[in-house]
């Protein structure tokens, strides 16, 4: 039996049959007086709405509160989240690219920054997307009959999953479903996002001032006076050569013919703590303090200096069994490659022209002191194929003739100006020459055979006009501490080696340029020469009491103290760190994707505002009045609602939602 009319609730009257064959459900609008004056809104009561002249004289006077509330029913609030989002992105992105490559600081607090920005990006967002699927969905129920699961599945798929996974919803909203879903995936932005910093194990490198870089200046031994030591920080500083003289209290402005300094030997701080230590440690003396003084603790360190210093130049002059001997300038060899296996018994020849500036007997020598020539050193030796592995030992060998090639070379004393970058490595210096110009002849002359008819002949070095005379004092102080240099090397390459006989007259089988296998020097001898002789003038920097040995900032003598801010001098430093990697594209990537399906998704929300005519969302206050009570909306800033007991006519009372003026509460 069917229940009378009568007996149902007024709001119920008129709708049994629809109700009871469709079970569908048609929503009231909640702004229905709003609409009298929107002629946009559709009437989805089915009736005629009244006008609410209430509401629409309270948004027209001039308070700022009811034109506020009337702003508030359009769309900027999306369009603001939107442009917030993105800016977050941005900053995000900026926040991630200053961290790029720099040292890994406060890791885990770079980190929460990054996250905090994802998460209140990815709110903006969503939240913008969410009001886009409230408008969506509001639209849906106004313009499409559906079961009341799917009208809830409708508007609850943004929060409830499950509604999500309505199939009637997704039929009956299917760009609705595509908003719920970015609601439900935005938190892939803090996720995605979380992991575009790494932290990953590399060097840290910086363009600074190191303090401590020294270098050769040997304009300091030109000044240098004996009489005057200069003293730097309570420390006097030494010469690399020791001087005699024949004025004690004669200064060096006053030298003339009869009162000048002139050389005696080298110092013996420099042949006992230098020359002597450098050719046997095949590698440049280092002060154990020098890295940290330079590089500063826990850095690796690089820096170039130039300097001007002494060095050989050496020239190969023959090469194979007969070869002719080609001249070195206008200097001759004193032996060619017959003496050298496998045509002679000789595996290293070396001689070095010497002649005394130091010593004389009887009168005094008319050019006493006077360097009248550089030593040049005459090398030859046989070389073979493979140094590492024993050759033959004598002529007796068949092997002998094939085994050994005989070269010559010459090397002569310059002046050259270097270029060399130093690498400092857990506390390790290495060194690398760049650059070398070979600017002059330490004394350019050439000594050559004076024959005279009846006579013994004798060298003469020539022109006499080059030669370095000891009242030139300047001059002659560094052409002395060249020559002293130098001789640290000549000493130990000058000797012989002889196969035949076991005989070895040289220590250079004991330096770097020997084999270790074999009797014989390395095969590339030549530039060996010219290595351990940079290697002695480099080690020159262990001992800062030299007074050649200055800071590289102003050419000044350094002594062993430690540099200040006054000598900084550019250095690049370098160490193992932790750093920052940004991971740039998949940032952008996951914003790019995030932000441009926010802007389709509030687009479609602004389309749906457009088709309403007004903002609505799912605030309780719209749901009662969508339900209920068609004026709640004109009165939302002084109506008071509920859940209660609300009257319907004089005798009936329901449990509803409803106002303070029709309800009751318990």
């Amino acid at each position: 039996m069917e229940p009378s009319q009568s007996h149902l609730p007024p709001h119920l009257r008129g709708h049994h049959s629809s109700n009871a064959s469709s079970d569908q459900i048609e929503l009231l609008s909640p702004y229905e007086s709003f609409r009298s004056s929107k002629p946009g809104i559709p009437d989805l009561t089915g009736g005629k709405a009244k006008t609410n002249s209430k509401f629409m004289s309270s948004t027209t006077d001039g308070s700022f509160a009811q034109k506020w509330s009337a702003y508030t029913l359009k769309p900027w609030k999306m369009c603001l989240l939107t442009v917030l989002g993105t800016m977050l992105a941005c900053g995000h992105h900026l926040f991630y690219l200053s961290l790029d490559g720099q040292e890994a600081t406060s890791q885990s607090l770079m980190l929460r920054y990054g996250t905090i920005i994802a998460f209140c990006a990815k709110a903006s967002l969503g939240t913008a997307v969410a009001m886009a699927f409230q408008q969506r969905a509001w639209l849906i129920a106004r313009h499409k009959m559906a079961r009341l699961e799917t009208v809830d599945a409708v508007f609850t798929a943004n929060s409830d999953i499950f509604s999500l996974l309505t199939w009637y919803s997704i039929k009956n909203s299917k760009i609705g479903t595509l908003l719920a879903l970015y609601c439900w995936i935005t938190p892939l932005v803090v996720v995605l996002t979380a992991e575009t910093l790494a932290v990953v194990a590399g060097v840290t490198e910086e363009l600074v001032s190191c303090p401590s870089v020294r270098t050769l200046n040997f304009g300091n031994e030109a000044n240098f006076d004996w009489r005057e030591r200069p003293v730097v920080h309570g420390q006097t500083l030494k010469s690399v050569s020791h001087f005699n003289t024949t004025g004690l209290n004669t200064k060096p402005e006053d030298f003339n013919s009869t009162h000048f300094d002139y050389l005696n030997a080298a110092s013996s701080v420099y042949t006992s703590v230098v020359s002597n230590k450098a050719v046997f440690m095949r590698e440049p003396l280092v002060r154990d303090e020098s890295a940290e003084e330079v590089c500063s603790d826990g850095w690796n360190c690089t820096y170039v200096i130039d300097f001007l210093a002494p060095g050989y130049k050496c020239e190969e002059l023959a090469s194979g069994v007969g070869s002719k001997v080609k001249k070195l300038g206008d200097a001759e060899a004193p032996f060619n490659t017959s003496i050298l296996a496998p045509e002679g018994s000789y595996t290293f020849v070396s001689k070095a022209a010497r002649e005394s500036y130091t010593t004389y007997s009887g009168g005094r020598p008319k050019n006493l002191g006077v360097f009248k020539n550089e030593p040049i050193i005459w090398v030859g030796y046989a070389t073979v194929k493979d140094i590492n592995k024993p050759q033959p030992k004598d002529k007796e060998d068949k092997s002998w003739d094939k085994a050994y090639t005989p070269i010559i070379f010459g090397c002569e004393h310059y002046e050259v100006n270097y270029t060399v970058r130093f690498d400092y490595v857990r506390g390790a210096q290495s060194y690398k020459i760049t650059n070398r110009d070979y600017v002059r002849k330490v004394v350019n002359t050439t000594l050559v055979s004076e024959n005279t008819s009846g006579k013994t002949s004798k060298k003469q070095s020539i022109p006499e006009s080059n030669w370095v005379r000891p009242q030139n004092y300047k001059e002659y102080r560094r052409t002395a501490a060249y020559h002293v240099i130098g001789e640290g090397l000549r000493r130990y390459v000058g000797g012989v080696v002889n196969a035949a006989n076991n005989v070895t007259t040289t220590y250079i089988l004991l330096t770097s340029l020997g084999s270790k296998i074999n009797p014989l020097p390395i095969t590339n001898l030549r530039q060996g020469i010219q290595k351990l002789y940079e290697d002695i003038v480099l080690s020159l920097l262990s001992e800062p009491s030299f007074v050649a040995v200055a800071w590289a900032s102003n050419g000044k003598p350094s002594g062993t103290r430690k540099g200040d801010a006054s000598t900084r001098y550019p250095c690049r430093r370098q160490r193992q760190t932790t750093l920052f990697v940004y991971k740039q594209v998949q940032l952008l990537s996951v914003y790019a994707a995030s932000i441009s399906l926010a802007v389709v998704g509030v687009l479609v929300g602004i389309q749906a505002y457009r088709e309403e005519g007004v903002m609505l969302d799912m605030k309780p206050s719209s749901i009662i009045s969508a339900s209920k009570n068609g004026v709640l909306g004109a009165e939302r800033g002084n109506a008071r609602s509920g859940y209660g007991l609300v009257q319907e006519g004089v005798e009936t009372n329901l449990r509803a939602p409803g106002t303070g003026g029709n309800m009751s509460q318990q």
